[in-house]
């Protein structure tokens, strides 16, 4: 005795104003194949959203809905077979092939549009600098007024973020109004937008903002740190944050007036002596402005003293003889 198959066809769609046409049951043998006649209709508001490359979709009901099976990978689901013709053409008759009682069941079509995961993300076309105010606009399509979309803002920052939102006839449109700071330089921010249909379908657009400011937090370092001691080499490093990067030049207090010593971010001295003392300045500078720092750099003598046989170094005063400081070594 062969045992019928049935299986319940609900219909049901993903849109507002979608309807499929399709027999109430179908039944078909164990081992063999079914086929089931559908068609589809969708309101006018929504034909040009409709493309060949959506997907059209079978579930089988259940807690939670199962995909059996997906006309963009018909082999790899529950169910094999074929869907017929193209969406465009508002086919969805399927043939489902080698079936048995364990496909027994009610199920549901289901149109997925690609469109209904669109989210559009606009950002002016424009230079923003810090201090000017920009803002980032997210909108998306309604496809059902009585539920419609939700857009929220969110960003690789702590705090939280809200835009203003509001709609049109077709699309609802989320405004994030932004006062930028050098903070906000290089900060994601990501719209989502979240469409309640039959199931809840999210998706997310993310932009990467990018803020010129002029150089903040300039400082110098030595290199080695500690004591500089006559003879040896020394290195001043200078760094900025600021966006473009700055171009660095360094200074020297002993001149007057100020006459740039070198430029780059390293200012490296070999063989120092006492001479090479002083203030050296440091200027950060972009096309947004300028800032300075400086250090004191302070060579001090050496000399070698003999004693239980062993040589030891000692510091001692740096003298000024004839008005040039130079290292005297006391005998």
């Amino acid at each position: 005795m062969i045992t019928p198959f049935y299986v319940f066809v609900l219909i049901l769609g993903v849109l507002c104003g979608f309807n499929t046409n399709l027999p109430k049951k179908v039944e078909a043998l164990k081992g063999s194949c079914v086929f089931i006649p559908c068609t589809f209709d969708i309101d006018q508001q929504y034909e040009k959203d409709l493309t060949d490359s959506a997907k059209r979709k079978w579930f089988k009901v259940g807690k939670p809905p199962i995909i059996v099976f997906d006309s963009s990978s018909p082999n790899t689901g529950p169910l094999k077979g074929e869907i017929f013709g193209t969406a465009t053409q508002k086919n969805c008759t399927t043939r489902f092939d080698d079936v048995d009682q364990s496909h027994d069941g009610s199920y549901y079509f289901r149109l997925e549009a690609n469109d209904i995961k669109k989210l559009l993300l606009i950002f002016p076309d424009q230079e923003v600098i810090e201090g000017s105010s920009v803002s980032l606009r997210c909108s998306t399509k309604i496809f059902c007024p009585s539920r419609p979309p939700s857009l929220t803002w969110s960003s690789s920052l702590i705090e939280s973020i809200t835009g203003r939102q509001y709609q049109s006839q077709t699309d609802i449109i989320s405004d994030l109004n932004l006062t930028v700071s050098h903070r906000h330089h290089g900060v994601t921010f990501t719209c989502t937008a979240t469409h309640q249909l039959q199931k809840q379908i999210t998706t997310q657009e993310s932009l990467l903002l990018h803020v010129q400011y002029a150089p903040k937090n300039t400082s110098v370092r030595i290199n080695p740190a500690g004591l500089v001691l006559e003879g040896r080499s020394v290195t001043l490093s200078c760094s900025s944050d600021a966006n473009p990067a700055v171009n660095y030049t360094w200074y020297r207090d002993t001149e007057r007036p100020l006459n740039p010593v070198q430029t780059g971010p390293n200012l490296t001295i070999n063989n120092t002596d006492p001479t090479h003392s002083g203030r050296y300045y440091c200027t950060a500078e972009n096309k947004h402005g300028t800032q300075n720092s400086s250090v004191l750099l302070d060579v001090q003598c050496e000399y070698y003293e003999f004693q239980r046989g062993r040589m030891m170094l000692l510091k001692i005063t740096i003298f000024c003889v004839f008005g040039v400081m130079q290292c005297v070594y006391l005998v």
